[in-house]
């Protein structure tokens, strides 16, 4: 009986995927809610930033009610969701597979695909991105290309294009006597940047916290107002660029 229990055991080691099994049996369990550590965080001096010319022009020239998303009810978009430090709960929904990254402000979802698959070869690029992983012993490894250029990275509305790529370093860590999430995040975008964004971000696991519809934060009756008063504003300019011409 012992003998054949061995076996068994054996050969079900033999049959799974070369790598599997190691990874995974060393992965933490990052599932559950989670909420941003502000207090631990560092915000992004723009002056000290290796901003490139186009950069540069592109923050001169924003327009939050015209260029932020979040003012259309649209997402945050990768990688800014990750940065916010607002106080909003994040959840983690962990598999083998994947790991699922829920915002509660406007429901942003990221998928991080940990299923061996490479990225596409001619990605779309989308609000979120497409994201790969792997288990370095305790540490979550992600990439993540293919984000629209139609997102920011902040408030202030600094730029990235559709080339840019994330990289990012998930591990549970130590901080002031409490465990807590951290993530080290890379972001290379040469078009803007002349060397890459750094940026720390950590998380305290809130078990409590539930997660609401983050679609519902979004003010519908704030966005259309908001729509209206650009619409107002585009007819009057067009008016003023055609005074005196013949209709």
């Amino acid at each position: 009986m012992h003998k054949y229990a061995i076996f068994v055991g054996l050969t079900a080691c033999l049959s799974a995927p070369f790598g599997v099994m190691s990874s995974h049996a060393q992965a933490p369990d990052l599932s559950g809610i989670w909420m941003p550590l502000a207090s631990l965080s560092e915000a992004w001096d723009h002056s000290a930033l290796p901003l490139t010319q186009s950069a540069r022009e592109a923050l001169a020239s924003f327009d939050a009610e015209r260029q932020d998303s979040t003012y259309f009810c649209m997402p945050y978009g990768t990688p800014r969701n990750t940065l916010s430090t607002a106080p909003y709960s994040v959840e983690i929904i962990q598999t083998d597979a994947q790991l699922t990254v829920v915002f509660d402000r406007l429901g942003d979802v990221r998928r991080i695909f940990l299923d061996g698959r490479p990225h596409p070869d001619d990605p779309i690029p989308n609000w979120m991105g497409h994201s790969i992983g792997h288990w370095d012993a305790g540490t979550l490894v992600v990439e993540t290309i293919a984000m629209t250029s139609e997102s920011i990275l902040d408030a202030h509305g600094l730029p990235h294009s559709d080339a840019a790529r994330l990289d990012e370093r998930w591990q549970l860590v130590h901080k002031d006597d409490e465990q807590v999430l951290e993530n080290r995040l890379s972001f290379t975008d040469p078009a803007n940047f002349d060397s890459p964004l750094t940026a720390v971000r950590y998380f305290r696991q809130a078990p409590f916290a539930e997660m609401s519809e983050g679609s519902s934060q979004c003010l519908m009756d704030q966005w259309r107002r908001q729509l209206e008063d650009i619409n107002r504003d585009l007819f009057r300019e067009m008016q003023s660029s055609n005074a005196g011409e013949l209709p």
